[in-house]
């Protein structure tokens, strides 16, 4: 007669768990050590036919060695029993039962950990056997010798008190592993480190009218700004008094700090107060600077970057400011801040009145020249940089007035290229010299079948073969014609 449940009782049934375990083992053990553990205790309570290790990894989603491992942990804290190493096989003991034995089931080496630590930690740190257990993980999994675990325990007892939290530790711990500390005089570097980057912070967070210790996490940040990014103590005072008193947080110092480090040059050398104040002076400028352009929108790197080149042109902020207003009365983009900061500099203008002078300058003959265009009908009357130039030169190379000049922008009337047109005829008017208006009509007039010709020429409608038999265009009066014609040719892209 045999007796057995059906196969799918496990599926319903519950798997019982001392509670010794979860207020002692739990709370210090890796997650995926309890799974382990709880899945075992379920295969113990309701064996399968088919269980062994290749069926559990796969069951859990662990690898053969994860599973071991975890195993192994257990083993050492006398909760399971290694009783074949091929195929692995453990036996589960009962807590109540695992008090009652003698220490031999248990690691040798575990047991030695656990005096130790106990003897020198008494008093001095209020523990758990759990919390001895995760500090054995250290010299374990992390291969910190015991003395320097001894040591780091002392250490956070005397800054943290005796009740310091064990996961603080680990973090600790996990810092003098990967500083390769695995000596006392290693270790007492990284701690000391530690211990100034803790004052360090708690400094920073009373700034900020916290009064608590730092966690580690905070400690870490302060390390990472005094540390990797190369500030000085006072530079990270001088960031946390930029914040302000409405809304300071860690996560707006930080912000700061970074803009600081990661500006050219920053990266490769010592940060003091002074440099934080430039980056913000700095900053300060650029939104003057968009405010006064009119840029919309966050402050990007690449504006930064711009406002580096727009102060290499020119130092004086007054100057940049100019530059911006410009802009943002034409309503240009970033980059042609830059581009006029340099047209200036290539005239050699090198201070803010003369600057400003040549502005006037500028928007008297903008405004000339919109009236001279407005004599057209359907013309666009913006002002570019090509038309400045050839009103300079009507003005200064040739000697007109803007009496003849607009004379002239009357006699450009349906053109197709009236700017080239003006030209070529103001250079015939110097040639001629012609300076007044009334010199200009009495030129017209006795021209002005050839004007005409050359208009419909310029306007893209060339004259009949019947109108070139009846002109004369021999001698000089051909040759000016000619001449107007091909400087036509040239600028006709004006």
């Amino acid at each position: 007669m045999t007796f057995a449940f059906d196969e799918q009782f496990a599926m319903f049934d519950v798997t019982p768990v001392e509670n010794q375990f979860i207020l002692e083992y739990l709370p210090g053990a890796r997650g995926d050590d309890v799974r382990v553990y709880l899945y075992g205790l379920l295969c113990c309570y309701h064996p399968q036919k088919e269980m062994n290790l290749d069926s559990m990894s796969q069951d859990l989603g662990l690898t053969r060695e994860e599973i071991m491992d975890a195993y192994r942990r257990w083993e050492r804290k006398g909760l399971v029993r290694r009783i074949s190493d091929h195929p692995p096989a453990w036996q589960y003991i009962n807590i109540k039962q695992k008090n009652l034995v003698s220490g031999d089931a248990v690691d040798p080496d575990y047991t030695e950990f656990y005096r130790v630590i106990e003897s020198s930690m008494d008093g001095v740190w209020n523990f758990r056997g759990s919390d001895i257990a995760a500090c054995y993980e250290w010299k374990d999994g992390m291969k910190l010798p015991t003395e320097v675990i001894l040591m780091l325990l002392k250490e956070m007892a005397r800054t943290r008190g005796k009740n310091f939290k064990i996961r603080d530790a680990e973090k600790m711990a996990v810092r003098l592993a990967e500083a390769n500390a695995f000596t006392e005089e290693e270790a007492s570097v990284v701690l000391s480190s530690d211990e100034a980057a803790a004052a360090g912070m708690k400094k920073i967070l009373r700034i900020m009218g916290r009064r608590y210790a730092p966690s580690e996490a905070q400690t870490a940040l302060y390390r990472k700004w005094t540390g990797e990014w190369r500030f000085t103590h006072e530079a990270v005072e001088e960031a946390c008094a930029q914040m302000g008193t409405k809304d300071p947080s860690l996560d707006l110092l930080d912000a700061i700090l970074k803009r600081v480090h990661e500006q050219p040059g920053n990266a490769s050398r010592e940060l003091g107060r002074e440099d934080v104040l430039e980056a913000t002076r700095e900053r300060e400028e650029m939104k003057a600077i968009r405010k006064e352009a009119g840029w919309t929108g966050a402050i990007t790197p690449g504006q930064e970057k711009l406002l580096q080149q727009m102060k290499s042109e020119y130092s004086d902020p007054d100057i940049l400011m100019i530059a911006a207003r410009e802009c943002g009365r034409k309503q240009k983009d970033p980059e042609s801040a830059l581009k006029l900061l340099k047209s200036w500099k290539a005239r050699g203008f090198s201070t803010r009145e003369e600057i400003e002078e040549h502005i006037g300058q500028f928007r008297e003959k903008e405004e000339f020249l919109k009236q001279v265009k407005s004599r057209w009908k359907s013309r666009n009357v913006e002002v570019g940089e090509r038309n400045l130039e050839l009103l300079d030169k009507w003005e200064n190379t040739l000697g007109m007035s803007r009496e003849v000049i607009l004379k002239a922008a009357d006699y450009a009337t349906d053109v197709r290229r009236p700017m080239a047109y003006m030209d070529v005829l103001l250079e015939r008017y110097a040639e001629a010299g012609i300076h007044t208006a009334a010199q200009a009509e009495q030129d017209h007039r006795q021209h002005a079948e050839q004007y005409r010709e050359m208009k419909n020429r310029a306007a893209g409608s060339p004259a009949s073969p019947a109108q070139y038999e009846h002109r004369d265009y021999s001698g000089k009066q051909k040759e000016a014609m000619d001449q107007m014609l091909r400087m036509m040719e040239e600028n006709g892209n004006a």
